[in-house]
């Protein structure tokens, strides 16, 4: 070793530390959610701690608790799905219009089967029994915020098609999210690989022409 990097004791002295990462308030934000995800899904959402998800994270409890007053608070956070989906007005022309809601579809379908969505569904499935609550919780930030895209994505639909009647739209977007989803979604659950893009498109196309026969003719 270079003598220049000894001290006079002839012991190399310990590297200077730095100053902590000043963290802005969304990525600490983001960096707790990480960690709560991460501590939820080893150990379940009962079993953990906001101690547990503190350690995580790195950093203190106090600071954990200035940003979530409590485990639900976190939950509640995650289960906040970010809005990916197309919120603009679909195209007029019928042959562009059934495209969209295709793409539409797709888009729902791969957030469902997303990896994150689906150990999120496991967890929430382990737990209902437990912390009912989680279930409710989950189910209305996203599973309704799903059925409602879909809803809002066929109403666009027949306004862009007026020849084209839904009689009940809620009703058809259930149906139509059930048969693009049921088998799959269960396979994903079990843990079998997600189907491909091209095997859900497909999927996708087949649940439309028997949910939505009459679009067939565009």
């Amino acid at each position: 070793m270079s003598s220049s990097l000894k001290s006079s004791s002839g012991v190399a002295p310990k590297p200077k530390r730095g100053r902590p990462l000043v963290l802005t308030g969304d990525l600490r934000r983001q960096r707790i959610l990480d960690a709560a995800e991460r501590v939820f899904t080893d150990i379940g959402y009962g079993a953990a701690t906001m101690e547990e998800i503190a350690r995580a994270a790195g950093m203190s409890k106090k600071t954990l608790y200035g940003v979530f007053p409590d485990k639900r608070a976190l939950f509640t956070a995650l289960t906040n799905v970010i809005d990916i989906y197309p919120a603009d007005a679909l195209d007029p022309d019928p042959a562009n219009s059934r495209k969209e809601l295709r793409a539409r579809l797709l888009s729902l379908a791969e957030v469902a089967l997303s990896k994150r969505q689906v150990e999120m569904t496991r967890l929430v499935i382990s737990e209902a029994r437990h912390c009912p609550e989680l279930a409710e919780e989950f189910h209305a930030k996203a599973m309704q915020k799903g059925r409602a895209y879909l809803v809002n994505a066929l109403q666009t639909f027949v306004g862009a098609n007026p020849d084209i009647a839904i009689p009940d739209i809620e009703a058809t977007a259930i149906t139509l999210f059930a048969a693009i989803l049921g088998d799959m979604h269960l396979r994903a659950l079990l843990g079998e690989n997600v189907a491909s893009r091209r095997k859900l498109e497909a999927h996708i196309d087949s649940a439309m022409n028997l949910v939505l026969p009459n679009l067939t003719r565009q």
